[in-house]
């Protein structure tokens, strides 16, 4: 027995330095250009799908510490694939070096918590600007980041509501790192409303663990329920448990939480046999392409809504 375990885990470590060595994709036509704003100046990254962009989408990426993909080109991002493939424009801002010498964006600090100050607002021009130049849907924004890129996306989430029509702070942590809704519905002020919320939270994470991700989700399930009262279930509705693909040994579970009205307001996927760094390349690369695009159909299924009013 204790030899059968030890293989499967060499196995396992086998193919976690698979993915941790970023199989490169297919090479995508990517734009790098800046925004400067009273608060700063951060450069992204653009990615537009063949085809008029006006009238599309758009999903706004934030990476984590010390993990912008940056080469100058980048190569092996798959969220650029499912951009093709699903027709909405895809922008990857970066970490200025200067503001954080780990590349991580300040979540954490005061100054960067509330609406119309620090990065969120640079973020939050970025998205306006290219709403702006390229026509693009307004009822159709989306925001999504990884670990302190997650972070990150709750605070934009609670402070942009208006802005973005769904979310996804993966393996992130709750506002203001306090574990009632009614810190986001402050934040929300007058534009309070439930916001879909996808979460992706490895089961063995040691940076964002389970209990994190945990908080995460009960935190936008209750200011859902502030927002719109009896609109977010608190267990889930559906459970799923599903192989991320062929020949990739990590199962997943999926919880999905609907509302009474049939709106899916949650999805909370986690990859069980995965820890920290493992769900950074899940969400970047080629091996978890069937998350990423699962994590899109969520996105993409929701419309920006009135307040106090649930998708």
């Amino acid at each position: 027995m204790r030899v059968t375990v030890l293989r499967l885990f060499a196995v396992f470590l086998l193919f976690a330095a698979c993915l941790l060595s970023g199989a490169p994709g297919a090479q995508a036509q990517i734009d790098k250009r800046c925004f400067t704003n009273g608060a700063g100046t951060r450069c992204y990254y653009l990615h537009v799908p063949p085809g008029a962009a006006a009238g599309k989408p758009l999903m706004v990426y934030l990476h984590g510490c010390d993990d912008p993909i940056d080469h100058p080109q980048p190569t092996g991002f798959s969220l650029t694939r499912v951009a093709d493939e699903m027709g909405f424009v895809l922008a990857y801002p970066l970490q200025d070096p200067a503001a954080n010498k780990e590349l991580c964006w300040n979540w954490d600090k005061p100054g960067n918590q509330r609406r119309g100050e620090g990065e969120p607002s640079i973020i939050a021009g970025i998205t306006t600007a290219l709403i702006d130049e390229f026509h693009l849907d307004r009822s159709r924004v989306y925001l999504g980041g990884y670990s302190a890129g997650g972070a990150t996306t709750t605070i934009l989430g609670a402070t942009y509501p208006d802005l973005y029509a769904a979310i996804a702070p993966m393996a992130g942590a709750p506002y203001l790192t306090q574990p009632d809704g009614q810190v986001i519905i402050d934040a929300m002020g007058p534009r309070a409303r439930p916001m879909p919320t996808y979460f992706l939270q490895t089961l063995f994470d040691e940076i964002s663990n389970i209990v994190i991700g945990r908080a995460n989700l009960a935190q936008w399930r209750a200011a859902d329920n502030l927002a719109d009262p009896g609109s977010a279930p608190s267990i889930p509705t559906d459970l799923q448990v599903l192989a991320l693909g062929p020949g990739v040994p990590i199962p997943l579970t999926i919880e999905h939480y609907a509302s009474p009205r049939g709106c899916e307001l949650a999805q909370f996927t986690t990859p069980l046999l995965a820890e920290h760094a493992i769900g950074a390349a899940l969400v970047q690369q080629d091996h978890g392409i069937e998350i990423q695009r699962n994590l899109m159909r969520f996105l993409l299924a929701h419309h920006l809504t009135p307040p106090n009013q649930s998708c």
